[in-house]
């Protein structure tokens, strides 16, 4: 008995040390996209649901990681904050500013800060005060609409409703609704979404996507080699949408596993891609298990 209860201690001294290693630690991912669409390299960094955490003092530490690699500009997929009562913002105020000071920043929402817009009653003045705060010149807060960077990559924000977000019922989501909220595709030009919520990837490539970028499921909180993510927001076990690259090939979806961070990955109109971001924070259960924050580079290549 007291081997098994020594064994016991030492597993859970190795969970726990695990969990405040993922917590507080980050990992930089690359991915390379061709496309017959560019004409030129583009760079991008990539964060999403950071919720308010601070790696380093003052975010010292992850504005390190993205100025060694200098990025056209940061793409942030949302959930930068959290909309809980009482939120101390600062991290993520002082972490968009400071980007913004150095890079074109484009700002998409996540569930968070559209929770937090909509449900005054519940928080406040809390949108009002934050979006003030991180306003600067340099930084596109986007709100279901197109930019077009060096005249060939049309970056979108999709901003769902609420009802898509429901943990247990979520609505439908029609081919067409993405049409409704920014208007029609333009094939002309490289498609860049940003769509926070990954389940509906199928709908956001049928609008014309040519490369979508998620995050929201937080890798899954824990992952288990082999398997993936454990639990998504809704609390599924083991969610399809987890992490990672997928391909959605006609109709077939899959996800790219064993392949090279710097392998070629060419977009054409019949291969879609999703990267879901695994994010970099917590909220509700501060825990991440063998899976830390992850800080994604999207470089786009011409063919």
């Amino acid at each position: 008995m007291k081997w098994l209860l020594a064994a016991l201690i030492v597993i859970l001294i190795l969970i726990v040390g695990i969990v405040i290693h993922d917590v507080t630690h980050f990992h930089v991912t690359e991915n390379v996209f061709v496309s017959e669409k560019l004409k030129r390299e583009h760079t991008f960094v990539f964060l999403t649901d950071l919720h308010d955490r601070s790696f380093g003092r003052d975010n010292a530490d992850l504005l390190a990681a993205i100025d060694r690699i200098a990025p056209d500009c940061v793409l942030i997929g949302g959930d930068l904050m959290t909309a809980h009562r009482g939120a101390d913002h600062s991290a993520s105020v002082s972490l968009a500013r400071k980007l913004a000071e150095r890079y074109p920043v484009y700002y998409a929402s996540g569930n968070h800060e559209y929770r937090a817009a909509i449900y005054p009653e519940v928080y406040g003045s809390m949108s009002r005060d934050y979006e003030a705060a991180i306003a600067h010149p340099n930084l596109t807060r986007m709100h279901n609409d197109k930019v077009l960077l060096d005249n060939e990559v049309l970056l979108c924000a999709l901003e769902i409703e609420r009802e898509y977000y429901s943990r247990f019922h979520p609505r439908k989501m029609e081919d067409s609704y993405p049409e409704t909220l920014l208007g029609p595709a333009d094939e002309t030009f490289f498609t860049l979404m940003l769509a926070h919520n990954p389940e509906y990837y199928p709908v956001y490539s049928a609008y014309g996507a040519d490369l979508v970028l998620s995050g929201h499921v937080h890798g899954g909180i824990a992952r288990i080699p082999g398997l993936g993510g454990v639990i998504d927001p809704r609390l599924r076990l083991f969610p399809k949408f987890d992490g990672g690259v997928f391909l959605k090939s006609g109709a077939t979806i899959r996800k790219l596993r064993g392949k090279s961070s710097k392998e070629r990955l060419f977009v054409t109109a019949d291969s879609v891609y999703m990267l879901i971001g695994r994010g970099l924070g917590t909220h509700t259960l501060p825990i991440r298990f063998l899976n830390p924050g992850q800080l994604n580079v999207i470089r786009l290549c011409p063919n």
